[in-house]
């Protein structure tokens, strides 16, 4: 199976950019002319599309510079809206989104949780009619369980889907609900390939969840070694070689990452491979859930 690497299926994911962000981040936060490099590199390596959010600190502003700065490199925007959100300020905060992202609208806006898509019916009527205005290309839900995504087969407003996958959180736990997700024309993006750092993680390591994941952590390891890849190649290319996902969301701390990240893409995952991946089956699937870490 060979890997025909199409670096617009990439939403680069910008976090790092606005905050000091991830169990793995030894730099903080990445510093204002490096993320203008970054920016620089991904648009011209074909990546279209960032992820983005109003919580991330000044990641809005960040991207907004730069498309001040490079008026003929616009990417596509994902945001999400915080929880907590008023419906008589949603209206000026979407404009105020595209005021700070230099940007005429929105390609994707997001519930930052399928508790915050619920509990907002009425944010959510108001979504759809500025969608239908053209201020917003598709709605989404950011989710964390498998219920939440059979929630949202029936709801036709919901366009873009946003979920965990990765080599442990894998087809195993996922395959049936890509099918019904395409079924219902629903885009599917991709969050969490290195399960937010714990990949790059040391077995030693004494974090709680590194321990309780050790068995299945050292397995992947061992992959590494019988396969003379990477943890970036493996990651990257179990999530590139699905083709029902529209788009993998890949956030980075530094330029050389992202070129890493770019390089990885071109891994060749054999189907031997695949399968050694999918033998690993994680009994309590909360472990896999970053949100329940603390």
């Amino acid at each position: 199976m060979v890997n025909h690497v199409n670096h617009n299926k990439i939403i680069l994911g910008t976090v790092q950019m606005g905050l000091d962000y991830g169990i793995n981040n030894k730099n903080g936060k990445i510093l204002f002319e490096e993320s203008q490099k970054i920016l620089n590199k991904a648009y011209l390596s074909g990546i279209n599309t960032l992820d983005t959010a109003e919580v991330y600190g000044d990641a809005h502003n960040v991207i907004g510079r730069f498309h001040e700065k490079n008026p003929s490199m616009k990417f596509k925007i994902n945001t999400k809206i915080p929880n907590n959100i008023n419906l008589n300020q949603l209206e000026f905060k979407i404009e105020n989104y595209l005021d700070e992202l230099r940007v005429d609208h929105l390609e994707t806006i997001m519930f930052h949780s399928f508790d915050s898509y619920v509990k907002n019916e009425e944010i959510l009527t108001k979504l759809i009619s500025l969608k239908n205005n053209g201020i917003i290309k598709n709605i989404g839900v950011s989710v964390y369980k498998n219920a939440e995504i059979e929630n949202l087969l029936i709801d036709d407003s919901i366009s873009v889907v946003q979920l965990p996958f990765n080599l442990l959180d894998n087809l195993n736990l996922k395959e049936g609900l890509f099918e019904k997700l395409k079924d219902k024309n629903k885009l599917i993006h991709t969050r969490s390939a290195f399960l937010q750092g714990l990949f790059f993680k040391d077995l030693h390591d004494k974090n709680r969840i590194v321990q309780q994941l050790k068995a299945e952590l050292g397995w992947l390891k061992n992959l590494l070694l019988e396969y003379n890849c990477s943890i970036e190649q493996l990651a990257i290319s179990y999530c590139f070689m699905n083709k029902e996902i529209d788009n993998i969301i890949l956030g980075i701390d530094s330029l050389d990452q992202l070129n890493i990240n770019l390089q990885a893409a071109k891994f060749n995952l054999t189907n031997e491979l695949l399968e050694k991946i999918h033998e690993i089956k994680i009994s309590d699937i909360n472990i896999l859930n970053p949100s329940l870490w603390n």
